[in-house]
């Protein structure tokens, strides 16, 4: 797992580099949005290539966009899934974006989820890991190097209303339980790049992430095994609870490579208010 953590942090210095502190060779290269956004992931999936074929314990990989297991080492143990920018929209307009990791031992479902990783990159580059052994820390890029920080643990009950989806596609019944956290003083913190959104609810302690079915996303929007399985791991390891309307995201059982789900995920009173409007339905 060494081996694989210090692989991430050559991707991360490599995307931050050539990606972002540099990002105006791509937005001003005269390429259309569709043009840049291929040119910078087949970039970041290049890199991301790279360094885990130098690490034996990695059997293969998988990203998100191309759905093409690679294997390098047939006797490496972790298969890892990527998503190699979380949302290459937001690229021109300084925001921190994300690559998110699940690394799985032998077979990927949530059983075998091991550790899961995200880094954001921009005006907050870092570096957030998470593993049974470890909880959830987080590194800091300083002066040339990721230095660890404290651990992060989610409170009970935050403040952060982070909400996907269209509102005019919201069901009545998701409508009224967002307008119910706005009237308790939750504050509204949404960038859609979903390591961004997860950062923020793990660095201000708590909250609510909601993205529901909508009639654009019958079966959800976050792939189960790239997004939706890794950032809840993370979050169930920081104290918090991450769901579907169906139950525990990592409870999911014969999920296909193609498959999404709904998510929600957050401090557990958060969670447990998300239970009981489903209850109520």
């Amino acid at each position: 797992m060494i081996a694989v953590f210090n692989a991430i942090t050559n991707i991360a210095e490599d995307i931050e580099k050539n990606v972002f502190v540099d990002c105006d060779k791509f937005i001003a290269s005269g390429l259309t949005d569709e043009q840049m956004q291929k040119e910078v992931n087949a970039y970041c999936s290049k890199v991301i290539h790279k360094e885990f074929k130098k690490v034996k314990s990695v059997h293969g990989f998988i990203g998100k966009y191309s759905k093409k297991y690679t294997t390098i080492n047939e006797n490496g143990k972790y298969k890892i899934s990527y998503v190699a920018i979380d949302n290459l929209d937001l690229l021109d307009v300084d925001f921190s974006l994300g690559t998110i990791f699940g690394i799985y031992e032998n077979q990927m479902d949530a059983f075998h989820l091991k550790a899961a990783m995200y880094i954001t990159y921009g005006p907050t580059f870092q570096i957030v890991f998470a593993s049974k052994s470890e909880g959830v820390i987080y590194f800091s890029y300083e002066n040339g190097e990721f230095i660890e920080q404290d651990p992060l643990k989610l409170d009970n009950k935050g403040k952060i209303n982070s909400t996907g989806g269209l509102a005019s596609e919201w069901s009545p019944k998701h409508k009224e339980l967002i307008d119910s956290f706005f009237n308790e003083g939750y504050r509204l913190r949404f960038s859609d790049s979903l390591s961004l959104d997860t950062h923020q609810i793990l660095f201000k302690k708590g909250g609510i992430y909601s993205s529901p079915a909508t009639p654009s996303f019958p079966d959800g929007k976050h792939e189960v095994v790239f997004e939706a399985f890794p950032i809840s791991y993370i979050i169930e390891e920081a104290g918090g609870r991450a769901i579907s309307h169906k139950g525990r995201i990592l409870d999911m059982t014969n999920v296909t490579i193609e498959q999404k789900t709904p998510l929600y995920f957050g401090s557990k009173t958060e969670i447990q208010k998300v239970e009981d409007s489903f209850l109520n339905n």
